[in-house]
């Protein structure tokens, strides 16, 4: 970042903290900013699709209709498809790019994203429009994955979060498991999953497994080795901090696994290729639990009708149970006082514990409120909305012994951290597919297989990837 830039974010920096000293803008004094006969427009712009962007849809209505109409505020929200294309088209918005559209005044984000667009034009800070008590019924990890380490604020309001879970495939795994003595319990730790998965495509030519999210796995890794993957700086940057030990364990199980035929990936999900039987598990988000198919299509076959098993995100072996918090929260844009009191007027009420456990329970995301996660509410509200899809009920279950057993972790935002994020998800797979190409032009010219694999995953490829790792990830953050 230059020295303009740095200089004109300190200089917005202050003019928040301005604002903010002047005092939390009360209910009261925040109605007085309304007509309801005037009625002002609050945009939103979401990456919600399908059935979370009909269930979010309804609830938006809802406060249009009875909260919205008696205080005078009409929210406008619209999917920008993805959480990729969301994510440029706010950025791209914040920076007055030709062709991109007003800033909107409530998006939804990660914190990498948000973090970057407040560089450019500031977001508000929650404590402008929520008070201390407000701030503490949300979860305290929902909530501290908002604050930004450059002045220890919170500026993202937890929406609806997400973590992983295994899905698989009941109908083809459990005759599988049973002929060759295997048990759900071996699909709880990444090496017993990488056994199956082993034995799997000796015995069938097939891949057993697909791992959805590359950066994820990869943060959490390096977690439960006991570091994380950055060190952080209090000027808002950071360092490339992955052990090579933790390297190693994600070579051993994603880089072989793939390369060897063991773990497969073809469709842009992971639930895509569950869909044609190319695999039969996958690690996928909670919040894509009705994702999962009811039937699968292999071949000129029939479609075979299935049913979920869904079970915690696995963990390494003997060491800490860990799985990533993920869900983009929402953040105000900086307009005027109206705006962004209805804003946060509206995510007050969208958080509360009664609509967002609604929000939750039907789309495979989990409440941020302490009151919505406590006790049996997530279950009884399942029954109460009459939900039957057997995999959002088994995210449910699965999820509650995570919360009760695991370690939720997100890395906090910095500069670059969107791009690291990216570099991450990108930097192993792309290495894979090339690999992969290598092994295929070596068969088809009728050299040993097996040998081209051994080469491709040896400690010399290994060291030649971690390096290359190392080297982007440390020049990238070197442009801070």
């Amino acid at each position: 970042m230059n020295k303009f830039v740095k200089a004109m974010c300190l200089s917005l920096t202050m003019m928040s903290i301005i604002i903010t000293l002047a005092g939390c803008t009360d209910d009261k004094q925040g109605d007085t900013l309304l007509d309801p006969d005037k009625p002002i427009i609050v945009t939103m712009w979401h990456y919600y699709n399908s059935s979370s962007k009909e269930a979010f849809d309804r609830l938006v209505s809802e406060f249009n209709e009875t909260v919205g109409m008696e205080k005078g505020i009409v929210v406008d929200a619209k999917s920008q498809g993805d959480i990729s294309q969301l994510a440029t088209a706010v950025f791209d918005a914040a920076n007055g790019s030709i062709g991109s559209s007003p800033m909107p005044n409530i998006f939804a984000s990660y914190p990498d994203n948000a973090f970057r667009v407040n560089q450019i034009t500031p977001l508000v800070s929650l404590d402008t429009y929520f008070s201390e008590s407000e701030l503490s019924v949300y979860r305290k990890e929902f909530l501290e994955e908002g604050k930004f380490m450059t002045d220890q604020r919170y500026y993202i309001v937890p929406i609806a979060k997400s973590s992983e879970n295994l899905y698989i495939n009941k109908n083809l795994w459990e005759p599988f498991a049973l002929s060759n003595g295997y048990t759900n319990e071996d699909l709880s730790t990444w090496d017993g999953l990488y056994d199956v998965a082993k034995t799997y495509y000796e015995l069938t030519g097939k891949g057993f497994f697909s791992l959805d999210a590359s950066a994820n796995f990869m943060l959490v890794t390096a977690m439960a080795y006991g570091q994380e993957m950055y060190i952080y700086n209090e000027d808002g940057t950071a360092r490339f901090n992955m052990s090579e030990e933790a390297a190693h364990k994600i070579w051993d199980i994603y880089a072989k696994g793939y390369i060897n035929g063991y773990f497969e990936k073809t469709g842009r999900f992971s639930s895509d290729d569950a869909k044609t039987g190319t695999v039969i598990s996958y690690t996928g988000s909670t919040a894509g639990a009705a994702y999962f198919p009811t039937a699968v299509v292999i071949g000129e076959e029939m479609p075979m009708t299935v049913e979920p098993i869904v079970m915690p995100y696995p963990h390494h072996e003997a060491l800490q149970s860990i799985s990533i918090q993920q869900g983009a929260g929402m953040c105000i844009a900086h307009s005027d006082e109206a705006h962004e009191y209805a804003a946060a007027l509206f995510l007050k009420w969208f958080t509360a514990a009664e609509q967002n456990t609604k929000f939750a329970v039907s789309t495979g995301y989990f409440p941020v409120t302490n009151d919505a996660l406590e006790g049996e509410r997530l279950g009884k509200q399942a029954e109460a909305l009459s939900i039957d899809n057997a995999a959002i009920l088994g995210s449910i279950s699965a999820s509650k012994t995570m919360f009760e057993t695991y370690t939720l972790y997100n890395n906090k935002p910095f500069e670059a951290s969107y791009e690291m994020r990216e570099l991450l998800e990108t930097h192993l797979f792309n290495q894979v597919i090339g690999d992969l190409a290598i092994v295929d032009r070596a068969v088809q010219n009728g050299e040993d297989r097996e040998a081209v694999i051994q080469e491709l995953t040896s400690e010399k490829a290994f060291m030649a990837w971690y390096t290359d790792l190392k080297n982007q990830a440390e020049q990238l953050l070197s442009r801070q």
